[in-house]
């Protein structure tokens, strides 16, 4: 991707820089880029990594210019409909946006704005009708794509193979998506074949065929563990397996403190840990789960000293977010493929203090999920599916995490982790 105009491309973060109220972001921690990260999917439903993020603000360590499409995504986030319409707008108002001043309205303007609200509407009607059209028509041409996946092993990493067959379709792009982000997409070259992708970690995902920026076909994935497995984080993109060595469970489940020692000495460095079954049973759709936690030592670089809670199913997730008192704003949930942002929601009772004990409570039951801690319902969501056959949790500490208890069960089948 060339940008030709660097000016307009230093404006476009500038913006981003303003809207996120961060400061620079030569200055961003990598715990800034992962709530841009959020901020961003929480406006345009479109994920952008946290190493993509570091790229755009040539933080990575690499000097790569930005796709198309993280641009347009980028853009978007302004208030724009993509790069190119950003960069428009920019040339013709000679580098800012100049405010209207609104004219008083005249029988004369009101009559000329009631027919082109009319006119607006009729369009309106026949794009509606032609989108319609133009729906069935991709159904129709899309109908006998075939597209597949299978595991090569058990726990992770594991490699999938992908298998796709799009006929005689004729198309400009081709791609798999391992997951949700835009970034991890493989190009495919010819009408049938298969690929191979290496997962690096457990969990859900939904996988994607996608044509000319499409999505035609979706094929979930769940990878599980084995028992308790954990992984340090290392930054934006480097991680190391947590041997049995590390991993203490007897009546808490807890990372050796000694560990601490090594994490210091980079900031942003985080604790993932897991167990995810390799036969899920628990019903998603009426479902409890109870657990107690806490984080008596966080990393020096954490500074909201964050821990998520997910709920994995297989066929999507549940998940919390937990911080100090002071950082609620920025905690997001993920619900149902949908983002809660503590920007526009009150989610102040997630705010704990994180070295003390906090039980947490989710129970999933006639379309509701109740989050209760303490003893206390502090928030509901309404779902619009069930999240699938529930494999586990995962965890993920910006410190060491502590996990007392951690049951699951539904109304027929329990799955004691911690504490049984």
């Amino acid at each position: 991707m060339t940008i030709s105009d660097p000016w307009t491309y230093r404006e476009l973060l500038d913006r981003i820089e303003a809207i996120f109220e961060h400061g620079t972001g030569g200055n961003w921690t990598n715990q800034d880029f992962g709530q841009l990260s959020d901020r961003i999917y929480a406006k345009t439903r479109k994920r952008l990594s946290i190493t993509t993020l570091k790229r755009v603000w040539g933080r990575a360590g690499t000097h790569t210019r930005p796709s198309l499409t993280t641009l347009d995504i980028l853009s978007e986030f302004v208030g724009y409909q993509g790069w190119r319409a950003f960069s428009r707008t920019l040339q013709k108002s000679g580098g800012t946006e100049k405010k209207k001043n609104w004219r008083a309205f005249t029988k004369k303007t009101f009559l000329i704005g009631t027919f082109l609200i009319s006119g607006v509407f009729v369009l309106f009607l026949l794009l509606w009708d032609s989108g319609k059209m133009e729906r069935r028509a991709l159904n129709e041409r899309t109908a006998n794509i075939e597209f597949a996946l299978d595991k090569v092993a058990s726990g992770y990493p594991n490699t999938v193979v992908f298998e796709y067959d799009v006929g005689d379709l004729s198309y400009d792009s081709l791609y798999v998506q391992q997951s949700w982000d835009v970034d991890k997409r493989i190009p495919l070259k010819k009408g049938k074949g298969l690929v191979t992708t290496t997962y690096y970690y457990p969990g859900y995902f939904l996988a994607k065929l996608v044509i000319d920026s499409t999505v035609v076909r979706e094929e979930e994935l769940y990878i599980p563990t084995k028992g308790w497995q954990g992984i340090l984080l290392e930054g934006p993109s480097g991680f190391t397996y947590l041997g049995a060595d590390h991993i203490i469970l007897d009546s808490t489940l807890r990372i050796r403190p000694e560990l601490l020692e090594g994490m210091q000495a980079a900031r942003g460095d985080e604790i993932f840990l897991a167990n995810l079954a390799p036969e899920p049973e628990i019903n998603g759709s009426n479902f409890t789960m109870e657990t107690e936690f806490r984080m008596p030592h966080a990393t020096k670089g954490s500074i909201c000293k964050n821990i998520r809670l997910t709920v994995t199913g297989t066929k999507e997730v549940l998940s919390l977010q937990f911080s100090i008192p002071g950082c609620v704003g920025d905690l997001m949930f993920f619900m149902n493929k949908e983002m809660v942002s503590g920007r526009d929601n009150d989610l102040s009772a997630f705010g704990i203090e994180t070295n003390d004990w906090t039980k947490c409570k989710v129970q999933v039951k006639n379309g509701q999920a109740i989050v209760s801690l303490n003893g206390k319902v502090v928030y509901t969501y309404g779902l619009r599916s069930d999240i699938g056959k529930i494999g586990g949790v995962q965890w993920m500490f910006q410190g060491i995490g502590e996990i007392r208890t951690l049951d699951l069960y539904d109304p027929e089948k329990r799955m004691g982790l911690i504490g049984q």
